[in-house]
């Protein structure tokens, strides 16, 4: 091994042959004593089999190592069809960006979070031959979950030229700030939207549809089961006797579970299902897997019908789920595994604090103390250049009179 600093250059560089191929390059060092470090990695990495293609040849452009991605994700066996959808869609949103044209080398933090990513408007009157709809020419900037979404699918591609040795490591980068799904279906929304779907209808197919949509919101509601978990339920995982639903898989690992069924849903489910013993609790001859997929049309229809707010959204059924249990129960750890949780800091949406009992218990504190005095403290640091206008009665367990008529007077 052999280093060397070039006359043009300030960085120490390193100049071996391994197995017959020659190995030089800078090590982007100043030091002799840190560049040796940085051989001597190179060297190990080589002996363990480990060699990174970069130190021979440069990483590819975006685009072009987009095929290989896009490849790895319609075959691999890792992903959901719902994890392969996102992530197409994300090269999508990426390929419209100069990111696409940028060496996986050269995409770092400062590059990548500098993006304002576009996404195409979508002609939903034509599909091309997969059953997509085709793109138009218009673009609308993206709002923070699509940023995010391209942003995780970079990150994924990255982490694949990793491990496929075309990159030496991933820069870390922050997502957007996107608004969360933090909207509640309270007592009142949730009666409208029961009236809005179950309103009569004369048109059998309308009225089946609607049916299905407002169990659907009560199964995500009372179960906290994600939308992508309810539109696949089969019958024979539902434990009547048990009063539970088994959940085979799902977005995480602790996504395989029972959830809870309670009464109005068992009530819903059983004339529903029938006499059936086996198949789908919601199947669509209109769906290429079978079973329902979505119910946001139907959703945003029925919303519109009631007045409801338009960031109320079917997701929002199962935040109601995981902040009404959290708050009853205050056991984090079970509301956390009876919705798939990966994390217990994904509990922190749920945990919507009263302000009521929080007041309460100040006020009880304040109660040990003699409420008078504290005011005479509190107003004389206000108004310590006129401390002789206040008559204040500090024996009291309550403001006296003369307080009183003071801090009338300033209101």
């Amino acid at each position: 091994m052999s280093l060397f600093r070039p006359k043009d250059s300030r960085y120490w560089w390193y100049s071996f042959y391994f197995d017959g191929e020659r190995y030089r390059k800078s090590t982007k060092k100043t030091k002799k004593a840190a560049a040796a470090v940085v051989e001597a990695s190179l060297l190990a990495s080589l002996q363990q089999g480990d060699a990174i293609e970069l130190g021979r040849k440069k990483p590819p452009v975006l685009r072009d190592f987009s095929v290989r991605f896009l490849d790895w994700v319609e075959n691999t066996q890792q992903l959901t069809p719902n994890g392969k959808k996102y992530y197409r869609y994300g090269w999508r949103l990426l390929r419209l960006s100069r990111l696409a044209g940028m060496r996986l080398d050269h995409i770092s933090q400062d590059v990548a979070e500098s993006i304002v990513f576009q996404r195409p408007l979508l002609n939903r009157k034509k599909k091309d031959r997969e059953g997509r709809h085709e793109e138009t020419k218009e673009t609308v900037t993206c709002t923070g979950h699509y940023t995010n979404q391209a942003l995780r699918t970079l990150k994924r591609m990255q982490n694949k030229a990793v491990e496929w040795k075309l990159l030496r490591d991933v820069p870390k980068f922050r997502l957007s700030k996107a608004p969360g799904r933090d909207r509640m279906i309270d007592e009142r929304a949730e009666d409208e939207l029961e009236q809005a779907y179950l309103d009569p209808v004369k048109h059998r197919r309308i009225k089946r549809l609607r049916q299905q949509a407002w169990l659907v919101v009560v199964i995500l509601q009372d179960s906290g089961m994600r939308p992508d978990e309810v539109f696949p339920m089969r019958i024979e995982n539902i434990y009547w006797d048990q009063n539970r639903i088994w959940v085979p898989e799902g977005k995480t690992d602790n996504a395989t579970r029972f959830v809870p069924m309670s009464d109005r849903m068992k009530t819903m489910l059983r004339p529903w299902c029938g006499s059936k013993k086996e198949g789908w609790v919601f199947p669509s001859s209109r769906s290429k897997s079978g079973h329902l997929t979505t119910i946001a049309k139907g959703f945003q229809a029925a919303r519109g019908r009631a007045g409801l707010d338009k960031k109320l959204v079917p997701y929002s059924a199962r935040h109601t789920y995981g902040t009404y249990t959290m708050e009853k129960s205050g056991n984090a750890f079970a509301v956390s595994k009876s919705m798939g949780h990966a994390d217990l800091k994904s509990m922190e949406p749920y945990q919507h604090q009263e302000l009521e009992p929080l007041r309460v218990a100040i006020n009880q504190r304040n109660q040990r103390k003699k409420f008078g005095q504290v005011l005479v403290k509190f107003v004389s640091a206000l108004h310590a250049q006129d401390r002789s206008r206040f008559v204040l009665d500090t024996n009291l367990e309550s403001p006296g009179p003369g307080l009183e008529r003071e801090l009338s007077s300033m209101a």
